[in-house]
């Protein structure tokens, strides 16, 4: 096998690898706020239900890249997906329990649980970079957020047909053994990322930088303004990516299949932009361009959601919020693994995973409060809020400074 034909190889599978993760997440994320309220969950249980996921992810995102860059990207990977199987097969066995009270206290372990061991996509965008060089990695990511908006585009419809057709807990199971599947897959086909001199000297240069937290990198001259754009841009797709169930079903009285074909229009939208758009697009404009129209997009996308009256303009704003989301993230994404160091790559994807994860738990927690005493547009109006804000800390910190930098560069040639 050539030098070239062995990290493509790498690259498609671990486009599989994603893809079948993200049909199993797809298949149960439009199912899980309805599922939660057969049980009693108010519209603040199911946000911070929906939260939890990302408080434990918060909490281990970044050891688990840490350890990744030290122990390899594979075993790391596979633990993740077999806390993934763990974690959908007890929410699925939280219907069998008579009592609510006690059947959501399950729920919330289990997404606690998937939380923790929840760093596949970080993980797999990591292996992607290894394997890639740094002019190809948006293209490359762009692979991965193809294979994620292919899984919102199957899992959703396949767990919309199997929950009508038997219950909503079916998925649950569905979704666990793909992980299992999965993990599987990984483990007879999977070649690691890393050789182990890359292992022993990320371990050796970062033996002295145990304590190393988020402010520590958010005060990065490269990376820290990246982060925090990452966590504004999180802060506002999650608000109408994990709210959005919620508030078709209050709106529009949609139910569990129609908002699982909603969820597979928006994962088909976000594939064929990621999957076929990106590399033209990158090559010619750069990812900062990108970026940058992606988030302003989804910023105008958002901020007219709230004014529509119909499921069909619905329908058509949340194909500009999947085309904003598809441009913005593998960019930006690139962007911040391009400014990482080969031995640190793990670590600071994992970082952004981290405070990712603070932007989901945010994300819901407010909109399902401000849904009850506020208006169910609120998820709407937060999520173009903070996509304002990250186009401006992008444009003021990010592009200002790196063109800076370009034209110090030429002059001193």
């Amino acid at each position: 096998m050539s030098a070239h034909s062995a990290p493509r190889r790498a690259a498609r599978l671990i486009f599989l690898v994603t893809l079948i993760d993200q049909i199993g997440w797809g298949m149960v994320i439009p199912i899980l706020p309805t599922y939660a309220q057969t049980f009693g969950g108010s519209p603040i249980v199911v946000g911070w239900l929906l939260a939890a996921y990302s408080v434990a992810q918060l909490l281990f995102a970044p050891a688990i890249g840490r350890l990744s860059d030290r122990q390899g990207r594979k075993p790391l990977l596979l633990a993740c997906m077999g806390g993934s199987a763990v974690a959908a097969a007890a929410t699925g066995a939280a219907s069998l329990l008579a009592d609510g009270a006690l059947a959501l206290g399950v729920l919330f372990l289990a997404r606690a649980l998937d939380g923790v061991t929840g760093g596949n996509t970080a993980l797999a965008m990591s292996y992607a970079s290894d394997v890639t060089p740094p002019e190809r990695r948006a293209q490359s990511l762009g692979l991965i957020g193809a294979a994620i908006g292919l899984g919102y585009t199957i899992g959703p419809a396949l767990g919309g047909v199997i929950a009508h057709y038997t219950d909503a807990a079916t998925p649950f199971y569905v979704a666990a053994g793909l992980a299992l599947i999965n993990a599987l897959a990984m483990w007879w086909l999977l070649p690691e990322s890393l050789s182990p001199e890359r292992r022993a000297e990320a371990a050796f240069n970062h033996r002295s930088s145990e304590a190393a937290s988020i402010w520590t990198w958010l005060r990065h001259p490269q990376l820290g303004p990246l982060l925090v754009v990452n966590f504004l841009f999180i802060v506002a797709a999650s608000c109408y990516q994990m709210m959005l169930p919620l508030y078709t079903s209050l709106q529009f009285g949609m139910g569990e299949r129609d908002n699982s074909y909603l969820f597979a229009f928006l994962g088909l939208t976000m594939t064929v932009v990621q999957g076929a758009l990106i590399r033209p697009l990158a090559r010619r404009f750069g990812e900062r361009a990108l970026f940058a129209f992606g988030i302003i997009l989804l910023t105008i996308a958002l901020a007219a959601a709230p004014l529509t009256n119909g499921v069909a303009g619905l329908v058509w704003l949340c194909a500009g919020m999947g085309i904003g989301t598809a441009l913005a993230n593998p960019t930006l994404l690139a962007l911040l693994a391009n400014r990482a160091a080969d031995d640190e790559r793990g670590e600071a994807l994992g970082v952004a995973a981290s405070m990712a994860s603070l932007g989901r738990i945010l994300a819901p927690a407010w909109c399902g409060y401000a849904m009850k005493h506020v208006s169910i547009a609120s998820p709407f109006v937060t999520g173009a809020a903070m996509a304002a804000l990250a186009a401006a800390v992008f444009l003021a910190f990010v592009t200002v400074k790196a063109t800076a930098a370009a034209r110090s560069s030429a002059a001193s040639d």
